[in-house]
């Protein structure tokens, strides 16, 4: 694995972000990158004030299967998302930064796993409240790793026929909000382009300071609609899977989101 960590170690440094963001801080493969392998509508500025129509009570078991455990107090592999969830919210408020994309290079990474156990631990923050929006709109799957039923996604919205309080969930955690998908087919790009959606991006940058979104994006490989979209995103994370994950594909994953502003990478299923 020497030469992918050494792979990970320079693509981490990522490229310069655009002009206007405020110079990034690098975070280290080693300090806080890595995650154990387990064993086993326009214009609404509110949007983190209209919570979710849709409460869902925590299933504690459900969750603990498919490896939601930011939430739990005993499980030690909580501590890496803590760890990164520490040092994200430090970089994040010294950027005034407010958006963080997450994709991978490849199905199966982990990435969705990883953005809802980060987006559980950064709710967990006194301080901060989180939407976490399910951006994969052609195979969307947060719904399915945090037991959420919705009837309409964020498709619907874009697509004119949803309010934002229709596709809002509170997964029974406090300070976090779920913006559930549901597939857009083969149309995704052309829904991520729309002023619908610019606008709901636009209103989510410009929220209260302690107030943090977090995109799951599809994986960078199989289609264009992570490429177009992580360039709104205030900052980027790439989850790259130990073992599986190839230096091509993390070095193409780089040069595709050359454009963004790329802060750092995650090991994900790293066996230590």
């Amino acid at each position: 694995m020497s030469r992918l960590v050494e792979a990970i170690k320079k693509a981490q440094i990522g490229t310069p972000g655009p002009k206007h963001r405020p110079a990034r801080e690098k975070f280290s493969a080693q300090e806080n990158l890595t995650i154990p392998h387990p064993e086993h509508e326009s214009g609404d500025s509110g949007v983190f004030r209209t919570l979710a129509h849709h409460v869902v009570p925590v299933d504690s078991s459900y969750l603990h299967e498919r490896r939601v455990i930011a939430a739990s107090n005993q499980d030690d592999r909580v501590g890496p998302y803590r760890q990164l969830r520490t040092q994200l919210l430090k970089t994040m408020q010294e950027n005034h930064w407010q958006t963080l994309a997450i994709t991978s290079a490849h199905v199966g990474a982990g990435k969705t796993l990883t953005s809802s156990n980060l987006a559980i631990a950064m709710s967990r923050d006194i301080n901060t409240t989180v939407l976490l929006v399910d951006l994969d709109l052609e195979t969307p799957t947060m719904h399915q790793v945090l037991n959420l039923k919705p009837e309409k996604g964020l498709v619907d919205y874009l697509e004119d026929r949803a309010e934002l309080g229709e596709i809002l969930f509170n997964p029974g955690l406090e300070r976090l909000a779920v913006l559930a998908g549901r597939s857009a087919g083969r149309n995704a790009s052309e829904l991520l382009t729309t002023p619908r959606m610019q606008h709901l991006i636009h209103d989510l940058c410009h929220q209260d300071a302690s107030n943090i979104t977090i995109f799951d994006l599809p994986p960078l490989l199989r289609n264009d609609d992570a490429v177009m979209f992580a360039p709104f995103a205030d900052a980027t994370l790439v989850v790259v899977e130990e073992g599986v994950t190839t230096e091509d594909q993390l070095r193409e994953t780089m040069r595709l989101l050359e454009k963004a502003n790329v802060i750092g990478t995650i090991l994900n299923k790293a066996r230590t």
